[in-house]
């Protein structure tokens, strides 16, 4: 937890203490409850329903809402869904019973988003559609915006993606220029996801990048991890191992400084990955041991099943077969007692592998098979690939060209369908060579050109990635220097300016006393009349007003020379504007206010007030404008 969330929860708990009215108490209790959803879960549940018992107590119908609402989105952190709708229904049945539309679409939300996780596509996107329209209707855009966000983000499950890119765009149009970072932050996120199953995989790790770093200035380090994971698993894909390994390490030290273990283990899993496409043999063993370590520290067996095959296949690699079997059937064992056919996949299409190499050609493709069935049933288009090309290079292998022809065209479709690039050339490839084992030498000739092809446009794309970031790195290295030196520029000039101000305002008014004292004395001496003396006193006098009045030259030359770019600038705009008046414009622009350029100036204020209104007549602005503003926009 950062430093500002430290003090808004000691900032929450001290109201709290404080609260003696029942209804302020409610409200303290709700609000801090809300702030402690998702990092101490099982205190902010604790608080909702004593803010539930509060609220019955004192009949405050819109309190209790909000109270059992804040109790359905705990145990959403659960993931006791049944529990967590069964509050949001409740709560929305008050809300819509005292016209609260304001809970009543946050609970909606809330509702669209279990029915998400639930895979109830029909409820989730008839709910939050609702939510959404409510929200526009009342002008809430942060909750119509996310409710849009969510709507997005359902159709990826879907296979719509180009409608959820529809909806993320919109949900960050409603956001921008609002300064609600997160919110952004969030959206970014989702639209990323959308971009890499469109294959659009730089526009994905740009969106991601935007994401973290807004994170980044929230001072949201657990969000910043989870992004800087993302994107090391995205390059992952792609194969920038140096950038993955970068990105990952950096998220992976996040994650131990703010004790999130899980996100921290899928990092060292990912990192494992990583090792194991270098063939890092001592890297693998470590961060694998290290990943499965806090896997079962804190008891995910769906973490302890994906190491156990990624392990698996690292073993196969180094010709440990019977260590990477017994791995393999640990992971499969760990997939079906969670009931979760998605980790099966992997470990599925390795045994097959070591099947194949084996010998065992009849047990390899009935785990092909079953790892094919599950992957078209879950969507999973990577795994589709990478089961099609092991039947294929299994029959292959057996000698049957003509049973693995149909896998492999179905693999090079598929891949080409949804941009993986490298299945899709490792498929041509294959393709080409059964192709030539079955005598049909021009077709395997055009798809022998095609995986060199898309070979060259691989490497071409690395090498293009790899030049336009030495490029970015070098313009922002550039950058930050010459925003460096601009900056130490703008504050030498500002202190000069100041300084020469400050001096001429203690000069002006150390020649306005003498010349007051100067004058009592003529009086005392001369009475009415003049004389010599008073004649000498009074040139004196019309010197030291000149000083006073015009400020000297000295002062003229070193405040234009100063500011020279900003006079030229106001000149060429506005010809009519005086000395006088770019003094007052200058300092306007350095962000002085009224009270302290009148003691610059030595003037009363509603002088400068008036000269600020004749300025903005000679501006030709409207009375209501901001001077200030306008000046502080002038570069």
């Amino acid at each position: 937890m950062d430093g500002i969330k430290h003090v808004s929860l000691r900032a929450l708990e001290a109201r709290l203490e404080r609260a003696v009215r029942l209804k302020d108490r409610l409200l303290a209790l709700i609000r801090l409850a809300e702030e402690l959803a998702g990092r101490q879960t099982e205190r902010s549940l604790a608080l909702f329903a004593e803010a539930e018992r509060l609220a019955e107590e004192t009949r405050d119908r819109r309190g209790l809402a909000d109270a059992i609402r804040g109790t359905g989105s705990c145990q959403l952190y659960f993931s006791n869904y049944t529990a967590a709708l069964e509050s949001f229904y409740r709560a929305l049945s008050i809300a819509e019973e005292t016209g609260d539309a304001e809970c009543e679409i946050t609970i909606l939300r809330d509702m669209g988003h279990v029915y998400v996780r639930q895979s109830r596509q029909d409820l989730a996107l008839e709910t939050l559609t609702k939510c959404a329209e409510l929200a526009e209707l009342i002008g809430n855009h942060r909750i119509e915006a996310s409710a849009l966000d969510q709507i997005g983000a359902m159709l990826i499950g879907l296979g719509r993606y180009h409608e959820a890119l529809d909806y993320h765009w919109k949900s960050l149009a409603l956001l921008d220029g609002t300064g609600w970072a997160r919110d952004q932050a969030i959206t970014l996120g989702n639209l990323s996801n959308t971009l890499q199953y469109l294959g659009r995989y730089a526009e994905a790790l740009s969106t991601l990048g935007q994401s973290s770093q807004l994170f980044h200035s929230r001072q949201d380090s657990r969000n910043e991890g989870i992004c800087q994971l993302n994107i090391g698993v995205l390059y992952s894909k792609i194969g920038d191992y140096p950038n993955a390994f970068s990105s990952l390490l950096a998220s992976a030290t996040i994650m131990e400084r703010v004790g999130d273990k899980l996100n921290l283990a899928i990092a060292y899993a990912n990192l494992t990955n990583i090792y194991l496409q270098l063939g890092n043999t001592e890297q693998v063993a470590d961060f694998g041991k290290k990943a499965l370590a806090v896997f079962e520290e804190i008891g995910d067996k769906r973490g302890q099943a994906a190491m156990f095959a990624n392990l698996g296949e690292y073993y196969l690699d180094q010709g440990q077969r019977y260590q990477a079997k017994r791995l393999l059937k640990r992971s499969l064992t760990l997939s079906r007692e969670i009931g979760s056919k998605d980790y099966e996949t992997v470990p599925l299409i390795i045994l097959a592998k070591l099947e194949v190499d084996l010998g065992k050609f009849t047990t390899a493709e009935r785990l092909f098979q079953d790892a094919l069935a599950i992957a078209n049933e879950n969507s999973d288009r990577d795994r589709t690939v990478a089961a099609l090309l092991g039947l294929g290079s299994l029959f292959h292998k057996r000698g049957e060209p003509e049973q693995a022809l149909p896998f492999l065209e179905r693999a090079v479709a598929v891949a080409g369908e949804t941009h993986l690039r490298h299945h899709e050339q490792a498929a041509h490839q294959m393709l080409a060579e059964t192709l030539e084992v079955m005598g049909e030498i021009k077709r395997a000739l055009v798809h022998s050109k095609l995986a060199s092809s898309i070979k060259e446009e691989i490497l071409g794309i690395e090498k293009q990635k790899a030049i336009t970031e030495l490029q970015t790195r070098f313009d922002i290295e550039k950058l930050g220097k010459e925003t460096t030196l601009l900056r130490k520029e703008t504050e030498y000039k500002s202190l000069e300016i100041e300084r020469i101000a400050m001096n001429l305002a203690e000069k002006t008014e150390l020649i306005r006393s003498v010349s007051r004292r100067i004058k009592k004395i003529v009086k005392l001496r001369n009475g009415d009349e003049e004389s010599h003396e008073g004649c000498e006193f009074d040139t004196l006098l019309l010197e030291l007003d000149y000083s006073a009045g015009g400020g000297g030259m000295m002062f003229h030359n070193e405040f234009q020379s100063i500011h020279r770019n900003l006079i030229q600038k106001l000149l060429k705009q506005y010809p009519a504007l005086t000395f006088g008046d770019l003094k007052v414009c200058v300092l306007l622009h350095e962000q002085f206010s009224t009270k302290e350029i009148a003691l610059m100036l030595n003037v009363s204020t509603h002088a400068i007030k008036k000269h600020r209104y004749e300025i903005g007549k000679k501006m030709k602005l409207e009375p209501r404008v901001n001077l200030t503003t306008v000046f502080a926009g002038i570069v």
